[in-house]
C-alpha cells in the first residue's frame, strides 16, 4: 500500500491484468456499450425527475415553518402530508434510482459480462417508480399511511417493493452465476450484500406479516420501525453509495484502489456493526437498557467502518485534487464522500447517550438526515448521472457550465440549510436543556427557518437546472452527432509485490464467502436487537396510562396519523422533561399500533396531555392554533369536519388518561431528585415537638436548639447573598431586583405552602438547585453545595410556619451591648437631610415589609397583619428607641441579624454607609423624648440635631 506502483491484481476492476479469460473475450466491457445500459437510463431517468419534484415539496415544508397559513386550505396541503411525500420521494425516488441506475452500469463491467436480464432491469425500474408514484398519491390525497419514520408507504406499495427488490436480486445473482471474471472486486460484493440484506430488513420493519397497518403493538413497534428507519441508511444508502464510490473514484482518475484489505475489513464491520444502532433513536424511550445500552456501544463501532473506508478512499485519491477543479461529475461525487464521512462521524458521537439526550427532537436530527441522504448520497447520485449519461448517450453532456451552476448553487445552499437547521437545533436544544417550554422557543428559530428555506430553495434551483441538463442531453442523444470515446482504463501493472494476506484476500473473497460471512454477522445483530428485545417486551402489561381506545378515540387516532400531527408531536416523555408528567412507560404503549412516540418537538409533547386543557380549547386550537398558542407554526385544521374534529380532541384529550385529579399544580419532581431529603430533617422534628409557637419558649435540649440555630443562621446568611435580591427579606417576591426582570419571582410563602406537605423537601431542593425555567432564577448547583442549599431550604421553611427561635432575644441582645461596649462605636456620618432621605428610600424597600412604613412591626409581612407570617413578629423601633441606650446596639442589631428569626444579617446585603443612613432614619421613629435625648446629638449635622425640635 502507498504509492501509485502498488496497483491491485483487479486495477480497479476485474480482468484489467487480462486479455483473454476463458478464451471467450478479448476486452474489457468497460469499453462497450451493453444491453443493459438502457436499464441503466430507465433509473437515471426516474431520478432526475423525482429529484425536483420531491425537493420542491421540501421547500414547501420550509416556508411552513415560518408561513404556517401557507397552502393550508386542504388536507393534501398540510405539513403532515406532504412530509412523508417528500422524504420517501428522496429517499427512493431520487437517490436511491440514481444509485441503482449506477449499479446496473457498474455490475456487468465489474464482473466482466452482460446483465442477466436487461429486459428484468427495466421492468424493475418501471414497477420501483410506479409504486413510488403509487405510495405518494395515496399519502398525499388519501392519508394512506403507516405512520412510521421512513416507512410511511402503504403496505400495498410495500409488497410491490419487496418484489421489485426481489426482481433485482434475482437478476444480481443470475448475473453473477454467469460472471467471466471470477474474483469479485469489492463493490461487487457491496451490491450483492444489498440486496440479499435490504429485502429481509424491509420486510422485518415494515411488519408486512401484519397487513395493512404494518405495524406491531406497543413499544416493541419501535424497535422494529428504527431497526428498519436506521439501517434504510446503514444497509442500504451506505452499501450502495460504498459500492458506487469503490466502482467510480477509480475509474474517474485511472487510479487502483488503495486497499483491498481495508475494504474486507470495512465490509464484514459494517455487516455487524451498523445493523445494530437503531436503537439509538430510542434512547429515551422505555425500550429495555440492554438494547440501548448495544445501540450505543454499535454507533461507537461504526467509526471502524467508517474510518477503513475514509482511508481506503482518501489514499486512492491522492495527488488527484486537480482533477476535483477540472472534473465536475468527478466534484459532485467527492463533495458526497467528504459528506458522508462527516454525518457518519456526527452519527456515532450523537449516538451517545449524553448527546443524545440533548440533541433529540430538534432540527439537529433533521439536519443529520439531510447531510447524509442530501450531503453524502445525493451528491453522489447526481455525480454518477453526470458522468454516466454522457456514456450512455454516447454524447456530450448538453451544458458543462449548467453542470458547475448546479454544483454551486447545490453546495452552497445545502451548506447554507444544513448550517440553519443545526443552529437552530441547537439554539432549541439549549432552551429546553433549561426546561423552557417549547411555544417561547418557536420564536427565538425564526430567523433560522427563514435561512433554511432559502438555502433550500438554491438545492431546488439546483434540481432543476441539473434535470433540464440531463433531459437536454437525453434529446440532444436523439438528434445526429459524433459520440464520444468512452473512457479507457489503465491496464498498466504494478511493479511491487502484494503483501500474503493481501493476495490471499483477493483471491480467497469468493461468492460463498462474502455471502454467508456477511449473512451471519447480519442475522446475528438482527436477532439480537429485533428478536430478543421481541420476546422480552411480549410479557409487557398495561400501566394506569394505558387503556383501550373507544370507536371515536380510535378514529382520532387515525386522523392523528393521516394528518401527521405524530412529525411534531412528541408521545414519551424523558427522564429530563419537567413539568410533563411521569416518565414513560413500557406499559403506556400497550395497546398503541403503530407506535407514535415521534422524533421532533414542533409543538409540545402530547403523552400525557389529557385534562390538562379544557375540551373545548381542543376545538379551537385544533381549528387554527394561533388562535390559542398565538407564537405555534401548527397548521390548521379548518378543513376537517365537525365529527373528526370530535374524534381528534377525543383521542387527544383522553392521551394519558383524561386527568382531572386536583393536586398542588406542581409538576412532578424529577426522578433524580424524587428521593432527596432533608439531611436536617431530626433537627427540625426535635425543635417543632419542644416550641410553643403562642409564648415562642423552646423547652428542649439546650444543645439541640444550639445546633438547629447555627444551621438556620448560616442558611439566613446564604439566602440573604443569594436570595434576598429576588425574593425579598421576608420571601414575599419583592426583592429589589423583582423590579428588573420579566417574570416576577416566587412568593416562597404561598409557593412553599402550595406543595407542602404533598411533594415537600424533594421539591424544594429541586427548585433551589436547578432553579425555574424562563425566570431569573439561576440553578443554584452550579456554584453552591447541596448542604448549603439544604440549610437554604430549612431556612426558607420559616417563611412558610414561622420561625423557631431556639435562641432567645436575650442572647442577641447581649452580644448587641457588648459591641457596643468595645468599640464606643459612634454614627460615621454628618446626619445630613440628603443621608436622611436615602436611609428612608432604603427602609422602605429593604424592610418595610416586615417592619411597616412607619416601623410599628406590622409591616405586609408581619404576623401582626392579616395574612402576615413573619414570627416572631418584627421588632417595633418606637419601642426600640426607647429600650436601646447605645448607637452600637442598632449597628449590631442590622449588621448581624437576631439569631433564629427573619431579621437578616444586613452586612451580607447593604454597605456600612447604607446601613448607617438606614439607622439613622430608622432612630426618627423613636419618640421625640428618645431621639432629643439620645440619638439626635450623636450627629453633626444641623438637620438630625433640629429634625425632632
Amino acid at each position: 500500500m502507498g504509492s501509485k506502483g502498488n496497483v491491485q491484481e483487479e486495477n480497479a476492476l476485474p480482468s484489467q491484468d487480462e486479455t483473454k479469460v476463458n478464451g471467450t473475450r478479448d476486452e474489457n466491457l468497460a469499453d462497450k456499450f451493453l444491453e443493459g445500459d438502457d436499464a441503466a437510463k430507465y433509473w437515471f431517468f426516474g431520478s432526475l425527475i423525482w429529484f425536483p419534484i420531491f425537493a420542491t415539496l421540501g421547500f414547501i415544508l420550509a416556508i411552513k415553518f415560518f408561513q404556517p397559513y401557507f397552502l393550508s386550505d386542504a388536507a393534501f396541503l398540510t405539513f403532515g402530508r406532504i412530509r412523508p411525500a417528500h422524504v420517501n420521494g428522496v429517499l427512493f425516488g431520487f437517490v436511491s434510482s440514481g444509485l441503482i441506475g449506477g449499479m446496473f452500469w457498474a455490475l456487468p463491467r465489474l464482473v466482466n459480462t452482460p446483465i442477466y436480464n436487461a429486459r428484468l432491469a427495466k421492468l424493475s425500474a418501471m414497477l420501483w417508480n410506479f409504486g413510488l408514484l403509487a405510495g405518494i398519491i395515496l399519502i398525499l390525497f388519501f392519508g394512506d399511511t403507516q405512520g412510521r419514520e421512513y416507512a410511511e408507504l402503504p403496505w400495498s406499495v410495500d409488497v410491490l417493493i419487496m418484489l421489485t427488490l426481489l426482481l433485482i436480486l434475482y437478476n444480481i445473482l443470475s448475473t453473477l452465476g454467469r460472471r467471466v471474471e471470477k474474483k469479485l472486486y469489492v463493490s461487487t460484493w457491496y451490491y450483492t450484500a444489498t440486496f440479499i440484506w435490504f429485502p429481509i430488513i424491509y420486510f422485518i420493519g415494515n411488519v408486512m406479516w401484519r397487513p395493512p397497518s404494518g405495524s406491531l403493538e406497543g413499544i416493541t413497534d419501535s424497535i422494529f420501525n428504527w431497526y428498519y428507519g436506521h439501517n434504510v441508511l446503514g444497509l442500504w444508502f451506505t452499501t450502495l453509495g460504498i459500492a458506487t464510490w469503490y466502482y467510480a473514484v477509480p475509474r474517474m482518475i485511472n487510479r487502483p484502489l488503495y486497499s483491498h484489505l481495508l475494504s474486507v475489513i470495512s465490509f464484514f464491520t459494517i455487516a455487524f456493526f451498523y445493523t445494530g444502532v437503531g436503537g439509538h433513536h430510542l434512547l429515551q424511550t422505555p425500550i429495555p437498557e440492554w438494547v440501548k445500552t448495544i445501540a450505543v456501544v454499535m454507533s461507537i463501532l461504526m467509526l471502524v467502518p467508517v474510518i477503513t473506508f475514509m482511508v481506503n478512499l482518501g489514499m486512492t485519491l491522492r495527488g488527484s485534487w486537480d482533477t476535483f477543479t477540472t472534473d465536475i461529475p468527478f466534484r459532485f461525487v467527492v463533495t458526497g464522500f467528504i459528506f458522508y464521512v462527516l454525518t457518519s462521524i456526527q452519527g456515532s458521537f450523537q449516538g451517545l447517550r449524553g448527546t443524545n439526550s440533548f440533541l433529540h427532537f430538534s432540527q439537529w436530527p433533521v439536519g443529520h438526515a439531510h447531510l447524509a441522504i442530501l450531503g453524502g448520497f445525493g451528491f453522489l447520485a447526481i455525480g454518477i448521472m453526470y458522468w454516466l449519461i454522457p456514456n450512455i448517450t454516447r454524447t456530450k453532456i448538453y451544458s458543462n457550465r449548467l453542470m458547475s451552476i448546479s454544483w454551486w448553487l447545490a453546495l452552497i445552499g445545502f451548506i447554507l440549510f444544513f448550517s440553519a437547521m443545526t443552529i437552530a437545533g441547537l439554539v432549541a436544544n439549549s432552551a429546553w436543556y433549561q426546561n423552557i417550554t417549547v411555544a417561547p422557543v418557536l420564536k427565538l428559530l425564526q430567523f433560522w427557518y427563514v435561512s433554511r428555506a432559502i438555502g433550500g430553495g438554491m438545492v431546488v434551483l439546483a434540481g432543476y437546472v441539473f434535470a433540464y441538463n440531463m433531459l437536454m442531453t437525453f434529446v440532444r442523444s436523439k438528434e445526429p452527432h459524433v459520440e464520444e470515446e468512452i473512457f479507457h482504463i489503465s491496464h498498466e501493472k504494478s511493479s511491487r509485490p502484494h503483501s500474503n494476506i493481501q493476495r490471499r484476500s483477493q483471491h480467497a473473497m469468493s461468492m460463498p464467502i462474502i455471502v454467508v460471512g456477511g449473512m451471519s454477522l447480519f442475522l446475528l445483530m438482527t436477532w439480537m436487537v429485533v428478536a430478543m428485545p421481541a420476546l422480552n417486551l411480549d410479557t409487557v402489561t398495561p400501566s394506569d396510562f394505558a387503556h383501550p381506545y373507544t370507536v371515536e378515540e380510535a378514529h382520532g387516532r387515525e386522523l392523528y396519523k393521516e394528518m401527521g400531527c405524530v412529525y411534531c408531536h412528541s408521545q414519551f416523555v424523558r427522564p429530563q422533561d419537567w413539568a410533563i408528567g411521569r416518565v414513560s412507560e413500557q406499559g403506556d404503549y400497550y395497546y398503541d399500533s403503530p407506535h407514535l412516540l415521534g422524533t421532533e418537538r414542533t409543538g409540545p409533547d402530547l403523552s400525557q396531555i389529557g385534562g390538562m386543557r379544557p375540551t373545548e380549547w381542543h376545538y379551537l386550537h385544533d381549528r387554527d392554533a394561533r388562535t390559542t398558542s398565538p407564537s405555534s407554526i401548527m397548521p390548521p385544521f379548518g378543513f376537517l369536519s365537525d365529527t373528526e374534529l370530535d374524534s381528534l380532541v377525543a383521542y387527544v384529550q383522553n392521551l394519558g388518561t383524561y386527568n382531572l385529579t386536583v393536586m398542588g399544580f406542581h409538576p412532578e419532581v424529577p426522578y433524580e431528585y424524587r428521593n432527596k431529603r432533608q439531611p436536617y430533617a431530626s433537627y427540625i422534628s426535635a425543635v417543632t415537638q419542644n416550641y410553643s409557637f403562642d409564648n415562642q419558649t423552646y423547652t428542649g435540649y439546650e444543645s439541640t436548639g444550639v445546633e438547629f440555630g447555627s444551621i438556620f443562621e448560616e442558611g439566613k446568611k446564604a439566602y440573604t447573598q443569594r436570595c434576598l435580591p429576588c425574593h425579598g427579606c421576608s420571601g414575599n417576591a419583592q426583592g429589589p431586583y423583582a423590579r428588573h426582570v420579566v417574570t416576577q419571582p416566587a412568593n416562597l410563602h404561598e409557593r412553599i405552602l402550595s406543595y407542602m406537605p404533598e411533594s415537600g423537601e424533594s421539591y424544594h431542593f429541586w427548585r433551589v438547585s436547578e432553579g425555574v425555567p424562563g425566570t431569573a432564577m439561576p440553578s443554584w448547583k452550579l456554584s453552591v453545595n447541596e448542604t448549603e442549599i439544604w440549610k437554604i431550604n430549612l431556612y426558607e421553611l420559616s417563611f412558610a410556619s414561622g420561625s423557631i427561635r431556639t435562641i432567645t432575644g436575650d442572647f442577641s441582645d447581649a452580644e448587641a451591648i457588648d459591641f457596643s461596649n468595645r468599640t464606643n462605636i459612634v454614627p460615621p456620618i454628618n446626619g445630613t437631610q440628603d443621608q436622611f432621605e436615602m436611609g428612608k428610600n432604603i427602609f422602605n424597600l429593604y424592610c418595610a415589609q416586615c417592619h411597616g412604613e412607619k416601623g410599628q412591626g406590622d409591616g405586609v409581612a408581619s404576623i401582626l397583619t392579616p395574612g402576615g407570617y413573619i414570627e416572631p413578629e418584627p421588632a417595633n423601633f418606637t419601642e426600640s428607641g426607647g429600650d436601646f441606650e447605645h448607637y452600637g446596639q442598632y449597628v449590631w442589631k442590622v449588621r448581624e441579624g437576631v439569631e433564629t428569626t427573619n431579621m437578616p444579617p444586613w452586612k451580607y446585603s447593604l454597605s456600612d454607609d447604607e446601613i448607617y443612613r438606614t439607622i439613622f432614619y430608622v432612630q426618627n421613629f423613636s419618640a421625640s423624648d428618645d431621639y432629643n435625648a439620645k440619638w439626635g446629638p450623636l450627629y453633626k449635622d444641623n438637620f438630625a440635631r433640629n429634625m425632632r425640635s
